[in-house]
């Protein structure tokens, strides 16, 4: 709309001018907090190395005691999305024979692209030492981090890319008050992964070079905020771990608040699949929001590079349109394309192809089952329940 893009750049400026003012008062007054360091995953391609992270005051939020309590985690969610971002720190980075320096962003943001020597990297991961050497207006003791840097080995038959609300995680992401109570109510160990998915995405990752061979990547329109949560429940989960795409949510002069959601995704997969133009994708996603016709669109813009797509069924009372008409022009590309509550049928493409070890889907069912049971024991809140994930398959029967 007209009204809509003129009013951005008015209001986007008053939001940058308001965070600049807050800031600089804050600092004044001495209402701040020390700055922490936090790196994200990378990637490293054709002797090319990119990886971020971020600067942000210490709310006593990352890393914190799990805790059962809802008021606690409703508390450290509000916390964590009032994030106090550290302008124009410093941050010192060395790999190998090469160092530089990043300053961050307005938002705290800062992100280091270079080439280097490849005798310098080593398969599955690389660690890139951080120190935060300067932040103005702050005194701190200096920090230290590590950015893993994914290195894909020469041995990788197919990368992977897959969403995470509603594909590995329960969030309920298609219903907007049960998807907030999920986030806001529960911390890492408080959310339950769907029954399999580590079983399975480990069948995919691993490979001729080990339990990360293949490379996974992780793309969700959830925010960064949410970044080391999602760390931790991978890490509880055993579910592989891969560079994440997320998004940066915020008001300034080009963006509402968290922008297109689309644009994100396939902004995100575009970049994933130049980075290994040898490598042909599997993708994972739900049937509950988007993913369905993004992935539609993938495959049009990148025919040959797109082995199957397989979506998790988080709609009981079937697909909307979009996502039939999605489907079937990803069918008619030639694309094997799967729906079911438990992906089993994600494992039985898989293993017929070659693409996981013979056996997969008999180790999945079990999994699956033992999932099941564990969680009718889980001791915590339930943050989500549906029949199409935790009962019978909409057919009747337990498929996995």
């Amino acid at each position: 709309m007209p009204i809509r893009r003129y009013l951005l750049p008015v209001v986007g400026r008053s939001a940058v001018g308001w965070d600049r003012f807050r800031r600089r008062t804050r600092l004044r007054l001495g209402l701040t907090t020390p700055p922490i360091l936090l790196p994200y995953r990378g990637i490293a391609t054709n002797g090319r190395v990119g990886f971020e992270g971020r600067v942000i005051e210490d709310e006593g939020v990352v890393g914190a005691p799990p805790s059962a309590s809802r008021w606690t985690n409703l508390w450290r969610t509000y916390r964590r999305y009032q994030t106090e971002k550290v302008h124009e720190a410093h941050v010192q980075w060395t790999l190998g024979a090469h160092a530089g320096t990043a300053r961050t962003d307005r938002e705290g943001f800062f992100r280091v692209e270079t080439m280097i020597d490849e005798s310098h990297l080593s398969s599955p991961w690389t660690a890139a030492a951080l120190r935060l050497e300067h932040a103005p207006g702050y005194r701190f003791e200096e920090r230290e981090a590590q950015a893993k840097i994914r290195v894909v080995s020469a041995k990788a038959d197919f990368g992977i890319i897959s969403d995470i609300d509603d594909t590995i995680v329960e969030t309920g992401a298609r219903r907007l008050i049960q998807h907030w109570r999920t986030v806001a109510l529960n911390s890492a160990e408080g959310r339950i992964a769907f029954p399999g998915i580590a079983c399975l995405y480990q069948a995919f990752a691993a490979g001729e070079d080990g339990p990360e061979t293949n490379p996974v990547f992780y793309i969700s329109s959830s925010p960064w905020n949410l970044h080391d949560l999602f760390e931790e429940f991978m890490r509880l989960c055993d579910i592989p771990h891969g560079p994440m795409f997320l998004k940066d949510f915020g008001l300034n002069k080009t963006q509402w608040l968290t922008g297109s959601h689309a644009t994100h995704k396939l902004g995100a997969a575009d970049r994933i699949l130049a980075a290994y133009p040898h490598l042909n994708f599997v993708l994972f996603g739900d049937t509950g929001q988007s993913d369905a016709t993004i992935y539609a669109e993938l495959v049009a813009r990148h025919p040959g590079r797109i082995h199957s797509v397989h979506l998790r069924d988080v709609t009981p009372k079937g697909f909307k349109p979009r996502v039939r008409r999605a489907i079937a022009a990803m069918e008619e590309a030639g694309i094997p394309v799967t729906s079911s509550p438990t992906l089993r049928e994600a494992a039985e493409i898989a293993e017929r192809d070659g693409l996981v070890a013979a056996g997969t889907v008999d180790k999945m069912k079990a999994a699956v089952a033992r999932d099941r049971r564990n969680l009718e024991s889980w001791a915590g809140p339930m943050p989500f329940r549906d029949t199409a994930t935790h009962g019978p398959d909409q057919d009747g029967e337990n498929r996995a």
